[in-house]
């Protein structure tokens, strides 16, 4: 199973000299092995993506693929129109998206390339393209088990987990604690009592996403905020650092790599944050490999 990153940053894309490093180009993943081509969210990195697909693609082979969206906010999807090989006749895509949004999954794009925003309706683009809207139940992709799981996001959102017998990679981006935003909105003075202290909790509804990333080899997890960013920011549906740290050794992860970085975060100061979770990871003796999702990144499971 190969992973290579096309996009990492969140909410907006931001190129330019600061974000060369880590990259300014929205979510977007693509896994792969010698026969299933999955991508993960469709982001501005997807358009990057689909013109090197074009380019390795043999001429006369056509491109099948699968696309899970981990929700439809604007970031996560602003790459689909440009996306080059549902342009060419013969290729075929499934999308896949929670059914949550409280309308047919199909009518998230046929909205997002009405005329009104785009010159190219979903109707006119010639590669076949079909729509699956998922529960929480596994599906089989060829080799693969893929798991979606429900997380903590405004408008629903999910996270995916992709096994194969010897592998397994999460994929959980835009995630926010349960803990704080649920004492926040009962009113609770006790919101921050555990960060106060300089310690991270994990409540009933974490623990089950736990349970979820149990032993995983990768997990692509939610860093846009700092601990002091996100007490300013509850509600807001993102992680901070700490969090995720504290997710990833609860869960006996192998490597952990921040995702959906703030679009003002500088490559300078993704570094600082990246060696100072490294820093509080192995002072607690964890065996936890800690490092930033970088544009370009490429890892390959067994």
């Amino acid at each position: 199973m190969k992973i290579k990153f096309w996009g990492t940053r969140g909410s907006i894309a931001v190129p330019g000299p600061d974000t060369n490093k880590y990259g300014g180009n929205t979510a977007c993943l693509e896994i792969s092995d010698d026969e299933t081509l999955a991508i993960l969210d469709a982001g501005t990195g997807l358009r990057a993506l689909g013109e090197d697909l074009l380019r390795r693609t043999p001429v006369g082979k056509k491109i099948e693929g699968h696309l899970f969206l981990s929700h439809f906010h604007f970031d996560h999807i602003v790459g689909f129109p440009f996306f080059k090989p549902l342009y060419m006749p013969g290729n075929q895509f499934t999308v896949y998206g929670c059914e949550g949004t409280g309308r047919r999954l199909e009518s998230i794009f046929v909205g997002q390339m009405s005329p009104e925003y785009f010159p190219v309706t979903l109707a006119e683009m010639p590669a076949k393209l079909s729509f699956v809207q998922l529960t929480s139940r596994p599906i089989q992709l060829n080799k693969w088990t893929i798991t979606p799981a429900y997380v903590n996001h405004p408008g629903l959102a999910l996270a995916y987990k992709i096994e194969t017998e010897k592998s397994k990679l999460v994929y959980m981006t835009d995630n926010e604690p349960f803990r704080y935003l649920l004492r926040q909105q009962a009113r609770r003075q006790d919101v921050f009592d555990d960060l106060d202290r300089g310690e991270v909790e994990l409540e009933r509804e974490d623990l089950m996403l736990v349970d979820f990333l149990q032993g995983a080899d990768v997990l692509v997890h939610d860093g846009q905020y700092t601990q002091e960013e996100y007490r300013t920011k509850t509600g807001w549906g993102h992680s901070f650092f700490d969090y995720a740290v504290a997710l990833a050794q609860k869960g006996g992860v192998k490597k952990l790599l921040f995702f959906h970085h703030d679009p003002d975060r500088t490559d300078a100061a993704l570094d600082l944050l990246v060696e100072r979770a490294r820093a509080q990871s192995s002072a607690t003796g964890s065996p936890l490999e800690v490092d930033g999702a970088r544009e370009g990144m490429e890892i390959v499971l067994p």
